[in-house]
């Protein structure tokens, strides 16, 4: 595979729509890595953020969104971790479903794995799923290629090939990649194209029909544990791995990663927004970290400078494992849902940056995967529709987490992970933003939610915080009457 030139960038795709033009009154614009917080009119004008404030000049006859006013407006969010289940699978999810869902729930793009049917391993079937998402979906879709041929951790797969069909990250996410001699030569290809590999750590021989956590409450339940060692210990391995590959970089002299933040280019296969590029990528990204024992190794290879960064999910940073006595089948989830202690150190980590971003795991199944019993449940809870409302309600609202750092969380920090530009609140940038009632109450039911599937973890739950519109590359995308299901 030959790593000497650059490859094609990282492309991310929606349907084309029209650029609009339209002003929200009286909104509270809030982008705080930008340095934006101020209320006041925003205007968009064929597609671009072209103005804000109270002497903001609109064109005569704009139409203005006036059942808006009072909202907060935020830098459209960024998924860097879903399920969308195209190809093979589109019973559960598909690339119509899947991104309806995502704007729902405020989000401007979403980056899909490859554990499809066939697996996106090739560069073929990676430029398909981009074609399709540039048919049917209403937000971008990036896609992930494989590390390993059909995700069985034998040999690398056409790792070139992926990265000039454009894919913008490389994973086995739901396999983790046991063999540290393939880590290792994966590690050394996609450095030079400066694209990360986002691992699932799990030490397969310790999950073994795990059910929940190991801990007091699987022994009191009667189910099988898994426990912690299963995350942290492949963790302390792979953190190995980078400490070798970074020292034989810098032995080289030569600098990493031959794609830079920002290069994608522009609709129809393009980058999520315009703007300064962003610091090249990391090595390797962790996903949906849950252990306490895991945060205090990633803290460490941190303060080493290590070039890693790392994801926590909504369902791991709000909920516990106490919560499986009711037998929850959405519940069930890889890595699970593990102790209170563990959620309290996930959380601090994330307000510290010790966590670098929010991946929701969005991972839908139909019915009857899930109301089974829950030893034999699939593992998976969608998480697109809920992740702002859930995390405003159970971390910003209690006083644990600053809006700020959610917002900065689920937008700029997951682009800067992936090494794509960050949609921004700024004049003459495109139009990537949400709109969110912040007092909105509502409940999280079957009926409320756009995706196929509802194996969702904060059924029957009441939030508070809900996205009335999100606009992406210059379009309204979605849109909720206040109160509307």
């Amino acid at each position: 595979m030959d790593t000497s030139t650059r490859p094609s960038a990282p492309k991310l795709t929606c349907r084309a729509a029209p650029p609009e033009t339209f002003v929200i009154p009286s909104v509270h614009l809030f982008d705080p890595q930008h340095g934006v917080d101020l209320v006041g009119d925003l205007l968009v004008e064929e597609g671009k953020i072209a103005g804000w404030g109270d002497a903001l000049r609109a064109p005569e006859k704009v139409e203005i969104l006036d059942d808006l006013a009072g909202c907060w407006v935020f830098p459209g969010f960024v998924d860097p971790h879903a399920h969308l289940r195209t190809p093979g699978h589109e019973y559960k999810e598909d690339l119509t479903s899947g991104p309806l869902a995502a704007a729902a729930g405020g989000y401007v793009a979403v980056v899909a794995m490859a554990n499809t049917d066939p697996v996106a391993d090739c560069g073929p079937v990676a430029a398909w799923i981009l074609d399709e998402a540039a048919r049917e979906a209403v937000v971008r879709v990036g896609q992930v290629g494989a590390v390993s041929r059909g995700l069985k951790g034998e040999e690398l797969a056409e790792i070139r090939e992926l990265a000039d069909a454009g894919v913008v990250a490389f994973s086995d996410d739901g396999r983790p990649i046991a063999d540290a001699d393939l880590l290792l030569q994966a590690l050394r290809y996609t450095r030079g194209i400066g694209r990360p590999l986002l691992i699932h750590l799990e030490n397969r021989s310790l999950s073994v029909d795990g059910v929940m956590h190991e801990g007091r409450w699987s022994a009191r339940l009667g189910l099988r544990g898994v426990p912690a060692a299963c995350e942290s210990g492949p963790l302390a391995r792979d953190l190995e791995i980078v400490r070798y590959v970074d020292a034989e970089q810098k032995r080289q002299g030569g600098t990493r990663g031959g794609v830079v933040a920002g290069v994608a280019a522009a609709s129809g296969g393009g980058a999520v927004s315009s703007g300064p590029p962003a610091a090249a990528v990391p090595l390797i990204h962790f996903q949906h970290l849950s252990a306490a024992a895991s945060v205090r190794l990633v803290r460490q290879a941190k303060a080493e400078g290590l070039p890693i960064t790392v994801e926590a999910t909504p369902h791991h940073l709000l909920l516990t494992d106490e919560l499986l006595t009711g037998f929850d089948q959405n519940l069930k989830v890889n890595p699970p849902i593990r102790s209170a202690e563990d959620r309290a150190a996930l959380v601090a980590a994330l307000a510290d940056g010790t966590v670098d971003c929010i991946g929701t795991d969005h991972a839908p199944h139909a019915p009857q995967e899930k109301e089974v019993p829950i030893e034999d449940a699939l593992f998976g809870t969608t998480g697109l529709e809920t992740a702002f409302a859930a995390l405003h309600t159970g971390l910003v609202l209690t006083g644990q987490l600053s809006l700020e750092r959610l917002v900065e969380a689920m937008s700029g920090a997951p682009c800067r992970v992936l090494g794509l530009a960050e949609p921004r609140l700024e004049e003459g940038a495109p139009a990537d933003f949400c709109v969110v009632d912040l007092e909105e109450r509502w409940r999280v039911a079957p009926e409320t939610l756009r995706g196929k599937s509802r194996n969702c973890a904060f059924l029957g739950e009441t939030l508070t915080g809900r996205v009335r519109l999100t606009v992406a590359d210059g379009a309204r995308r979605f849109a909720r009457a206040r109160g509307e299901d």
